[in-house]
């Protein structure tokens, strides 16, 4: 069933940001997951909460797999299947395999005896 249906809107039910998507999300207020997103996700980085959107932006720019002028977000689904592997890969160092997000603060190395 797609997200606009024929059914009567309830505000239970519908976004009470967009109202255009049904909502998934009843606390803190009745949102879709695209409007919880845009109000709510972040991530911590160096001690500030900066939103998740902006952070993935900024990644797939440096990564040279944003949209580019032009280009329909099919074509760019396309590229980012093909480019995005071999630059995820660059990012990465070349590693093959997993690819870890997390990554262990500098220091003594986790404190053991």
């Amino acid at each position: 069933m797609s997200s606009k249906s024929t059914e009567p809107r309830t505000s239970s039910l519908w976004c009470s940001d967009c109202d255009n998507r049904r909502a998934t999300q009843l606390h803190p207020y009745i949102l879709c997951d695209a409007c919880w997103a845009n109000r709510y996700s972040t991530q911590n980085i160096n001690g500030k909460a900066l939103p998740y959107k902006e952070i993935i932006k900024a990644q797939l720019i440096a990564m040279d797999l944003w949209f580019k002028d032009g280009e329909t977000r099919a074509e760019w689904h396309k590229r980012m299947e093909v480019d995005g592997r071999s630059a995820l890969r660059r990012y990465t160092g070349g590693k093959k395999g997993k690819v870890e997000i997390h990554q262990e603060p500098a220091g003594d190395g986790g404190g053991g005896s």
